[in-house]
C-alpha cells in the first residue's frame, strides 16, 4: 500500500487488531486501520482514520480490548494511552492516560509488547525519557550509576550531554497501568521490543555514529534482555566496555544505523528457521536483518542474515499477521514517503508451527533467580539460594545472582562478601557491596543533570571518613586474589572491582593510593590490551608515579586495532550516512591510543618535560584520523583537557603550539590520502592478492601511497625520502614478497642494529623511548617521534640512570592498514620495481 503523505502522514507504526486489520500511525498525525486482503491479492486497500483524537505515536498494541498508544511527538501530552470501545460499535471511544514519561522526539518513548504469559504490558523508552511517574517496583535495586573512575568526555557536539543513568529501560505494567515496574536499562535508544518463541525479551538498540573511530563507539546490536540488567549506555566517552561484569553484553553487534521495529517470527508462515528468529529494521541503510537465535547457557549465541533491504528502504514497524502468517512492515518516518509492505513464504518447506529449541539448564537456573527481583522476598531464602550462583561459569547466572543478592539488607552478606573465598563469587560479591553501600546522591536516578559547561564531567570524590573502614576491608579482600592465576575475564572484573570501590566510595588517602599502585604497578603492562586499559586507567585516577612514562612507552607498540563496522554492501544503501564508517576504515584511527590518552590526560603525577613533549607530539597525527561527527573534537578535548590539567604556564606555549602543528604527512607536496576502505592485513591475506603477479598496476597510485602511509617520512627510495629507516629502493632484489611483507606488518620481528631505538631510565623513574641521535656536552639527545625527525628531547646525562637498546622497532605497525587492496598492490608494485615506471608491473 502506498501511502498518500499529504493525506495520511508518515507511518511508524504497526499492530494488527482482533478482526485481522492493520493499525498504523502518522509519526506526526492520525491514528488509521485498514482490513488487508488475501495473500496474492492488493486492491480494495482503504485505510480509515479513526475518529477519536489521538496520534503522534512510535508505538502502537492492540490487546485486552483495548488499543494502547505511545504518544511521543506531542510535548505535554506525551505518555501511555488506553482507548477502549466501551459501546460495542467499533470505534474507540474512551481514552485513559495510564502513564506519564517526560520526554519526546526520537528518543523518547517508544514501543509496547504482551508478556509471554499474556497477563502484562512492556513497554520501552529511549536515553531522553525520564522514568515513568508512580514506578512501583524495580526488578535492578535502584543504586545505578556513572560509574566512571576517570571524568568522560562529553560529546564534542553536545548530544546528550548532562543525561545520566539509566538511559534508556523497559518496564512492564498490568493492562489498566498498575504495578509499574523496572524490568531493566543501560540502552541509547532502543526503538522496539519483541519476545521471541521461547518467551524471552530482546531488542536493538542504537549507536552513536558520531563516536565512530573513538574506542568507545558501539555498533548498534541486539541484546537480550534479562531482569535487573544494566546495557551499559551512558553518555560521551562513558559507554561501558561489555565485558564490564555489572553489565551484560550484546548478544550480536550489527553495525552503524538506525534501530526502529523489531518483531518475532513466532506465528509466521515461515520455515522453522524463520520462525525461531527474531527481526530487526535499520532505518539508515534500508535493511532488515533475521537474528538466528542458537540457546546457550542463560542466554543465546546469535548470527545475522539480510532478509530484506532496498536503496531507499526506510524501514519502521514489522508484524506478524495471527491469521495469515504473513509479515507486515512499514517504510516511511522524518515524513517520508511511507508504504506498507507483505512478505510471505513461497517454497517446498514446512511452514507448520515449529518445534520449541532446546533450553540449556541455566536458563532454568537464571530464572529461579530472577523470582528474587521483585515481589515480597524472603530474605534468607533469597540469600542461601543466590549465593551459590555468584561463582556460576555462566555470566548471565552470576548477574542473576548478584541483582537477588543486591536487593536484600546488606547487613545480612556484607561479613560474607567479605570473606568470601572463591574468586569469582569474591569478585561479584565486592562488586554488590561497592554498589550498594557506596551509592552516593550524586549517581541520579534518570534525571538529567544540569548542562555541564565543561567538557569533561567530574573526578571521583576523595572518601569520606566513614566509609574508610569498609573501603579498606573490601580492597583487602580483593588482595587475596594476588597470585591466583585468573582467566582473563575474571582479571577484567577484579579490575572493574576495583574501580568500583574507587567510584562508589571515594579515592583512598596517598599512603593507600599509593599501596594500590605498587601492587598494580607490577601488572603494568600486561599482554592483553584491554587489561592494559583499566589498569592505566586506575593507576591515573590514583596518582600512579609511573603511570605515565610505561604508557607513553606502550604508544610505540599499540596496535591498529580499528573496529570493522560494516561492509561496503550494506554502506552503499545510504551514501550520506556511511561517510564516518567510511572515513574511519580509510585513516583506520589506533583506538587503543586514543584511550591510553584520553586516561593520561587526567594525570597529574609522574610528568617531565620530555614527557610532555612526547605526548603533545602525538597530536598532529592524531588530527589525521577520521571517524564520526564528533571523532575530531574528542581528540581536541583530550588535547585541552591536557594542556589545563599538567602543563605549568612557562611550558604551555611551546605546547600548545607543539600539539597544534600540522601533520608533516598532509603538508607534503602531492599528497593524496588512501581511499581505503583498510583493513588489518595479515601476510598470507596479501601473498593470496600478489599471487597471481603484479599486474597492470598504477605507478603515479603506489608513488602517492609510498608517501600517504609515511614510507617516504622514514625511507629513501629512489634517492628521496627520510633516512631513518633503511633505504627501500633494492627491496625487490634483497626481500621476497613474504619477508617485504613481514618488515611492513611486523616491523618489531627483525631490526637491525643500526636502526635500534633506545629506552632511558632517568633517576625519577620516569622511561623515555626513542632513538639516540647523538650525545653532547653531557646531554643525550632523544628523537621520539619518527614522522617528527628533527624535533630532538635533550636530556641531562646527570639526570640519567640507565641506557639501552631495546628490541622495539620505530615504525609503527600497521601502518599498511589504511589501504584498499588495489592502493596496496599498487604500493608493492611501486617499492619492488624499484620506482620504475616502466617496470612490467606497470603495463597495461
Amino acid at each position: 500500500y502506498n501511502v498518500p503523505k499529504d493525506q495520511e502522514g508518515s507511518w511508524v507504526a504497526l499492530t494488527v487488531d482482533p478482526k485481522g486489520r492493520l493499525i498504523a500511525c502518522d509519526q506526526y498525525g492520525s491514528i488509521y486501520r485498514m482490513s488487508v486482503p488475501a495473500i496474492g491479492k492488493t486492491e480494495n486497500l482503504k485505510p480509515e482514520k479513526l475518529a477519536i483524537e489521538m496520534g503522534k505515536a512510535h508505538g502502537l498494541l492492540a490487546a485486552f480490548d483495548s488499543l494502547y498508544v505511545m504518544v511521543n511527538e506531542d510535548g505535554k501530552n506525551n505518555g501511555l494511552y488506553r482507548l477502549q470501545d466501551t459501546n460495542g460499535d467499533d470505534q474507540y471511544d474512551k481514552t485513559t492516560k495510564l502513564h506519564t514519561m517526560a520526554g519526546g522526539g526520537e528518543h523518547g518513548l517508544h514501543s509496547m509488547v504482551v508478556s509471554p504469559d499474556g497477563k502484562r504490558i512492556y513497554f520501552n523508552c529511549g536515553n531522553h525519557t525520564k522514568l515513568p511517574e508512580g514506578l512501583e517496583d524495580s526488578r535492578p535495586a535502584k543504586i545505578w550509576g556513572e560509574d566512571h573512575v576517570l571524568p568522560r568526555l562529553w560529546d564534542a557536539n553536545g548530544h546528550a550531554r548532562g543525561i545520566l543513568a539509566p538511559g534508556g529501560y523497559v518496564c512492564s505494567m498490568n493492562p489498566d497501568g498498575s504495578g509499574l515496574e523496572l524490568f531493566c536499562y543501560g540502552f541509547r535508544n532502543e526503538f522496539d521490543i519483541c519476545f521471541n518463541d521461547q518467551g524471552e525479551l530482546f531488542t536493538y538498540d542504537a549507536d552513536m555514529e558520531w563516536d565512530i573511530g573513538a574506542p568507545w563507539y558501539r555498533p548498534t546490536r541486539v541484546n537480550h534482555c534479562v531482569s535487573g540488567a544494566d546495557y551499559g549506555w551512558r553518555s560521551g566517552s562513558g559507554k561501558w566496555p561489555q565485558y564490564y561484569p555489572d553489565s551484560l553484553p550484546t548478544t550480536i553487534d550489527i553495525g552503524p544505523g538506525s534501530p526502529t521495529g523489531t518483531v518475532a517470527g513466532t506465528g509466521a508462515k515461515f520455515p522453522a528457521k524463520y520462525q525461531h528468529a527474531i527481526y530487526i529494521n535499520d532505518w539508515t541503510y534500508g535493511t532488515m536483518w533475521a537474528i538466528h537465535l542458537e540457546p546457550k547457557g542463560a542466554s543465546y549465541l546469535a548470527t545475522k542474515e539480510e532478509f530484506v533491504f532496498g536503496k531507499p528502504l526506510p524501514l519502521t514497524d514489522l508484524v506478524i499477521h495471527p491469521q495469515d502468517g504473513a509479515m507486515y512492515f512499514a517504510v516511511g518516518g522524518r515524513k517520508t514517503q511511507s508504504g506498507v509492505y507483505r512478505v510471505t513464504y513461497v517454497g517446498d518447506e514446512s511452514t507448520a508451527p515449529a518445534k520449541a529449541l532446546p533450553l540449556d539448564e541455566e536458563f532454568k537456573m537464571r530464572a529461579a533467580l530472577e523470582s528474587y527481583h521483585t515481589g515480597k522476598i524472603e530474605a534468607e531464602k533469597a540469600l542461601s539460594t543466590a549465593w551459590g550462583y555468584l561463582s556460576h561459569s555462566d555470566r548471565h547466572v552470576r548477574y542473576a545472582a548478584r541483582v537477588a543478592i543486591e536487593k536484600l539488607p546488606v547487613e545480612l552478606w556484607k561479613e560474607k562478601a567479605l570473606n568470601e573465598k572463591h574468586p569469582v563469587a569474591l569478585i561479584e560479591s565486592i562488586i554488590a557491596l561497592a554498589r550498594v553501600t557506596g551509592a552516593k546522591a550524586n549517581h541520579s536516578g534518570g534525571r538529567p543533570a544540569a548542562k555541564p559547561t565543561s567538557t569533561s564531567s567530574e573526578p571521583i570524590g576523595n572518601v569520606a571518613p566513614e566509609n574508610a573502614v569498609l573501603q579498606g576491608l573490601m580492597l583487602q579482600s580483593l588482595s587475596t586474589l594476588e597470585g591466583k592465576k585468573l582467566p582473563l575475564s575474571q582479571q577484567l572484573a577484579a579490575l572493574r572491582a576495583t574501580q568500583l570501590i574507587l567510584i562508589r566510595l571515594g579515592k583512598p588517602d596517598a599512603e593507600i593510593c599509593a599501596q594500590i599502585a605498587e601492587k598494580l604497578d607490577a601488572h603494568y603492562p600486561a599482554e592483553d590490551a584491554m587489561i592494559n586499559r583499566e589498569l592505566c586507567q586506575i593507576l591515573v585516577a590514583i596518582d600512579s608515579p609511573t603511570v605515565v612514562s610505561k604508557t607513553l612507552a606502550l604508544m610505540a607498540t599499540a596496535k591498529d586495532d580499528f573496529q570493522e563496522v560494516a561492509t561496503d554492501a550494506v554502506l552503499s544503501r545510504n551514501d550520506g550516512y556511511a561517510n564516518a564508517a567510511r572515513a574511519a576504515a580509510g585513516s583506520r584511527p589506533n583506538a587503543q591510543q586514543i584511550d591510553y590518552m584520553f586516561a593520561l590526560r587526567n594525570a597529574t603525577a609522574g610528568w617531565t618535560p620530555e614527557h610532555r613533549q612526547t605526548f603533545f607530539s602525538w597530536f598532529p597525527r592524531a588530527r589525521t584520523w577520521k571517524g564520526g561527527n564528533s571523532f575530531k573534537g574528542f581528540i581536541e578535548n583530550i588535547r585541552k583537557d591536557a594542556l589545563a590539567t599538567f602543563v605549568p604556564q612557562n611550558e604551555l606555549a611551546d605546547l600548545d603550539a607543539l600539539s597544534n602543528k600540522v601533520e608533516a604527512l598532509t603538508a607534503m607536496p602531492n599528497y593524496v590520502a588512501p581511499k581505503g576502505p583498510g583493513k588489518a592485513w595479515t601476510i598470507d591475506e596479501v601473498l593470496a592478492l600478489a599471487a597471481g603477479g603484479l599486474k597492470g598496476r598504477d605507478f603515479a597510485n603506489g608513488e602517492a601511497m609510498n608517501r600517504s602511509i609515511m614510507c617516504a617520512t622514514c625511507h629513501r627510495f629512489n634517492g628521496d625520502g627520510g633516512s631513518i629507516g633503511p633505504d627501500l629502493t633494492g627491496v625487490g632484489n634483497r626481500y621476497t614478497l613474504r619477508d617485504l611483507l613481514e618488515n611492513i606488518i611486523d616491523p618489531s620481528k627483525v631490526i637491525s642494529d643500526q636502526y635500534d631505538s633506545h629506552e632511558i631510565t632517568k633517576k625519577d623513574g620516569s622511561i623515555l623511548i626513542g632513538r639516540i641521535v647523538v650525545e653532547e656536552n653531557e646531554k643525550v639527545f632523544l628523537m621520539t617521534n619518527p614522522f617528527a625527525p628533527n624535533d630532538h628531547m635533550a636530556i641531562n646525562e646527570s639526570d640519567i640512570a640507565k641506557k639501552g637498546t631495546r628490541k622495539v622497532s620505530m615504525m609503527p605497525p600497521g601502518l599498511i592498514n589504511s589501504l584498499n587492496q588495489d592502493e596496496l598492490l599498487d604500493l608493492i608494485a611501486y617499492l619492488v620495481s624499484g620506482g620504475n615506471p616502466k617496470d612490467k608491473a606497470f603495463q597495461k
